[in-house]
């Protein structure tokens, strides 16, 4: 099923044999490696498009009794109170490496809130080697919605002229397919991030939860989350975040949308929140792509006690 490494889009750019990002993000990555970590930093990590802009509403909903308004004044968006670490200027994600004069996150006054695409492997040794002992949230979405959602985001998502690839933005969901199979996707292969994960998910200031979980009981993983955090709220505040995170809300909020960006995005892309479901893979996957799929999942996770849901 792998085959030769695929050849990467304009706007993509080789970390290393095993992990392609956006080309801006290469400018981040020795930071993102070296970075120290404290014990009050909060994380949120995925892999790409699993549900991290919905966990960062209802984690800055919580930590502010329900009124994200407290930190959103001025016109602050998501990604600004809770930035990425391996791009954390937004407007550069397909700038030459060479041109980003990186911001320092050590100059982030604490407590720190922040998100990461970045497989735990590539994450600094405060991290990996257990040295500080941040919370981190962990959000794993089944793989056919994910890459159903990538595929709106990334190939038909993105449009620059002379910077993006005319004949990536006309691919098939095939095209992505064969990434994905050999791990050339943006983030690298979602097997290993979601099993570096999954394997933490005992460690006391990791938390382990499901897309599909938010899905089906938005109040009972908006009350797993605030538990975590050691936050206590009212079954009124709960009820209060559940309205404010809905899909619905945060798709038409300017806080959450990220409608600012949209210079890079094709005139014809759809919303970055664009359906918040379990199960729109069906409309894209054919039968045999499916069934296909099915096999590789089951052998990659084989023994591993990790399974998704992938329709409610």
């Amino acid at each position: 099923m792998a085959e030769e490494k695929t050849k990467l889009p304009r706007h993509h750019g080789r970390y290393s044999e095993d992990m392609v990002v956006f080309k801006g993000m290469l400018a981040y990555m020795p930071q993102v490696r070296s970075m120290k970590v404290r014990d009050d930093d909060l994380i949120i990590a995925t892999w790409i498009k699993c549900g991290t802009t919905w966990a960062q509403s209802i984690i800055l909903h919580i930590l502010n009794d329900a009124d994200v308004s407290k930190v959103s004044s001025g016109g602050k968006t998501i990604d600004k109170l809770f930035p990425m670490i391996e791009q954390i200027n937004l407007s550069l994600l397909f700038a030459e490496p060479e041109t980003i004069e990186v911001e320092d996150i050590e100059e982030m006054p604490s407590p720190r809130f922040l998100k990461t695409h970045i497989p735990l492997r590539y994450l600094c040794d405060d991290i990996k080697n257990r040295l500080k002992r941040p919370k981190i949230i962990y959000v794993s979405r089944n793989p056919k919605d994910a890459l159903t959602s990538l595929y709106h985001f990334d190939m038909k998502g993105f449009y620059v002229p002379g910077v993006t690839d005319d004949d990536y933005s006309a691919a098939p969901l095939s095209h992505l397919l064969q990434e994905f199979y050999n791990d050339d996707c943006v983030f690298g292969s979602y097997w290993k991030h979601n099993l570096e994960f999954w394997n933490r998910r005992n460690d006391e200031n990791v938390l382990f939860i499901f897309y599909e979980d938010m899905i089906k009981d938005h109040a009972g993983q908006v009350k797993k989350i605030a538990d975590f955090l050691d936050k206590k709220l009212t079954d009124e505040q709960i009820q209060q975040i559940v309205e404010k995170t809905s899909f619905l809300k945060m798709r038409s909020d300017t806080f959450s949308n990220y409608s600012h960006i949209k210079a890079i995005q094709s005139p014809t892309a759809t919303p970055f929140q664009r359906k918040g479901v379990v199960g729109d893979w069906k409309n894209h996957f054919t039968v045999a792509q499916s069934e296909e799929f099915d096999k590789v999942y089951q052998e990659k996770f084989a023994g591993t006690g990790l399974q998704h849901i992938f329709e409610i």
